[in-house]
Formats: C-alpha cells, sequence, structure tokens
C-alpha cells in the first residue's frame, strides 16, 4: 500500500501529509537502482538499526558506569522487541487492544521513532542543563517527526506544556523554545489536517469515546492495566528515584496525552476501524518501556531480591511476547490475529 502510494505522490496523485518514508525509499531506489520494494526493506531496515543505536547512546549517557557495554546492549535488545503482558482468557490478541511498546507492521512508525526518541532525549536534555544546543537539536528533530508521523506532535506538544508548568521553566529560553516549536508544529499541523481532511474529503476527525478500541478487547480498562503493568511497577517500586528522573515524568505525560487521544478521537467514514490515533498509544508505550527498563537496571541491586526478580521474570515473560509475535509476523501471521493457546501463555 505505500509503496503504491508512494509512485502515486511522486506522480502528483495522491496526497501524504507525513511522506518522510515515502521520500526516502523512493531517492534510495533511485540511487542503489533497484525497485521499490527492495529499497523499502533496506530503508525500513537502517530506520530499525538507526532506533536501536539511538537506545543504546541513549542507556550509555543515563549511566553512570561508562564501560556498562552488556548491560546497554541487554537493555537495547529489551527495549527493541518487548511486547505487552498477554493472557488468552483476557484477550486473544497479543497487539490489538492492549497496544505494544514494539511494533513492527507500520513503516511510518518506523519512521518516526528515532526523531520522536531523539526529541524526548534532547528535550530534556535541554530543561536539565539549560544549553542551547540542545534545544536547536531538539527543535530540529520535533519539526521533522511531523513529516514522519503526526501522531508524536500531537501529544508531545501538551505533555511540553504540562511539563513546564509542573517544572515552572519560565524562563525566556525555554519559553521561546516552547513557542518555537508549538508555532512550527501547528502550522505544520494545520496544513497536514486541511489537505487530509479538508472540504470534499471523504474522511473526518470525530469524538468517539472508546469506540474504536472497544473494537479490539473486551476491556479497554484489563488492556490499559496489561499495556502499563511493568512500567507502573519498575516506577511505584523505584518512586524515590524515579521523582528526580525527568525522563520518566515526561513519558508518562506523554503515556497520559496517548490515553485521552486514544480513547477519545477517531476517524470518521471508512478508515473508523484502523484506529489510527492508536500510533500515539503506542509510541508513548514505547518511551515508558525504555527509561523505565533503563531506571529498573540501574536500581537493581538496589530493590529488594523479590521484587527485582519479580519485575525482572515479568520483564522476561513481554520480552517472550514480543518476540513471539515477531517470529510470527515474519511467518506470514497477521498482526490482528487471535490465538486461542501457546506454551507457557498465559490462560
Amino acid at each position: 500500500m505505500h509503496i503504491q502510494r508512494m509512485q502515486q505522490y511522486f506522480d502528483g496523485i495522491y496526497y501524504i501529509p507525513h511522506p518522510l518514508w515515502h521520500i526516502g525509499t523512493y531517492y534510495l531506489s533511485h540511487l542503489l537502482k533497484v525497485e521499490y520494494g527492495i529499497a523499502a526493506s533496506i530503508f525500513t531496515a537502517f530506520l530499525v538499526t538507526l532506533y536501536a543505536m539511538i537506545i543504546y547512546k541513549i542507556a550509555q549517557s543515563l549511566d553512570e558506569n561508562k564501560e556498562d557495554y552488556a548491560k546497554w546492549f541487554l537493555i537495547t535488545l529489551i527495549s527493541l522487541t518487548i511486547g505487552p503482558m498477554f493472557i488468552v482468557s483476557l484477550n486473544s490478541r497479543i497487539y490489538m487492544g492492549p497496544g505494544s511498546p514494539s511494533i513492527w507492521h507500520n513503516v511510518t512508525l518506523l519512521m518516526v521513532k528515532p526523531l520522536a526518541l531523539l526529541s524526548v532525549y534532547y528535550t530534556i536534555r535541554f530543561f536539565t542543563s539549560n544549553q542551547l544546543y540542545y534545544s536547536v537539536l531538539a527543535a530540529i528533530v520535533t519539526i521533522v517527526s511531523i513529516f514522519a508521523k503526526p501522531n508524536f506532535i500531537i501529544i508531545f506538544l501538551p505533555a511540553l506544556v504540562v511539563f513546564i508548568l509542573l517544572k515552572r521553566s519560565f524562563e525566556k529560553r525555554k519559553l521561546l523554545f516552547a513557542l518555537v516549536v508549538i508555532l512550527f508544529s501547528v502550522a505544520s499541523l494545520a496544513y497536514q489536517f486541511t489537505h487530509e481532511f479538508g472540504k470534499g474529503k471523504d474522511s473526518s476527525i470525530i469524538f468517539d469515546f472508546l469506540g474504536v478500541w472497544s473494537i479490539y478487547t473486551p476491556s479497554v480498562t484489563v488492556s490499559v492495566l496489561m499495556a502499563l503493568g511493568l512500567p507502573f511497577l519498575i516506577t511505584l517500586f523505584n518512586y524515590q528515584s524515579v521523582k528526580k528522573n525527568e525522563y520518566i515524568k515526561f513519558s508518562w505525560l506523554l503515556v497520559l496525552f496517548a490515553f485521552i487521544l486514544f480513547a477519545c478521537f477517531a476517524e470518521g467514514g471508512e478508515r473508523y476501524s484502523d484506529g489510527n490515533f492508536s500510533w500515539s498509544w503506542h509510541l508513548s508505550l514505547s518511551f515508558i518501556y525504555l527509561f523505565t527498563i533503563i531506571e529498573f537496571f540501574k536500581q537493581y541491586f538496589l530493590m529488594p531480591a523479590v521484587v527485582r526478580y519479580s519485575l525482572l521474570a515479568i520483564m522476561l515473560y513481554q520480552v517472550y511476547v514480543g518476540w513471539y509475535f515477531l517470529v510470527e509476523m515474519i511467518n506470514g501471521v497477521a498482526f490482528n490475529s487471535s490465538y486461542d493457546s501457546f506454551p507457557f501463555f498465559f490462560g
């Protein structure tokens, strides 16, 4: 679908509001003189590799021990592949319903994840250090992310405003950063909105509380608990250190606004059941998992044994779920398939 639309986009007969993946694939295809399908595979593999490298470097930068390479690799592997808690008797779909911190079937989401993660990282670095260098980097990657997939910016902006208010960060430089990002983002989103949902278009945005979400899960409440259980427990049992962790606090704000967005809004028309507002939810899960997993390993030996081993067991089970989900997709099983039973799967 994306490859077909890519050619239509460059032929000027189809509008894509977030064409960054399509542009990258198109020009890579011409550069290497290969078919679009091959270029798409290469470019997407590059994006996944880039995202993994960014995770590794962030884990390294947030670690006081600068030579713990094995731990950074482990954090990268877990964060890249971990799935949601999956209990067959509660929801027969691994991904649909609770969502997942690791998504593989949407190329535009894979496109935005490196940019979004850098946006969060550089933004917090700027607010904690007040260095102009980080504000410039944060502004650039944040604005560029809009053209990869706008689902990140629509939760980033309210999270940024609330973060500033809660931190009382009213210094001129920080307010200027927020103003620049907001103005550029709103202008870009307005342009995308008018061209995607404007007059004469088949789609629209409607208020529909839990309408789409309820299609894919028997209980939204249970699905949310399954999605957020592990990061919540890590936050709870490491509350004193988490209070000082701005990355986790900002990520929880992203989760909050992603929940509101997915729970309250949907696309009208034929794309109603696609759940396109869920992509913000998946992004927020990726970041809250990443930063709480980093915190978990930082505090690993400071937690009581029963706590750390229990959290580790949950984490490893969810990694198993994530790998199972990935292998199933590689074998041609649809991402929205239902399951009756599986080895080691509860329920």
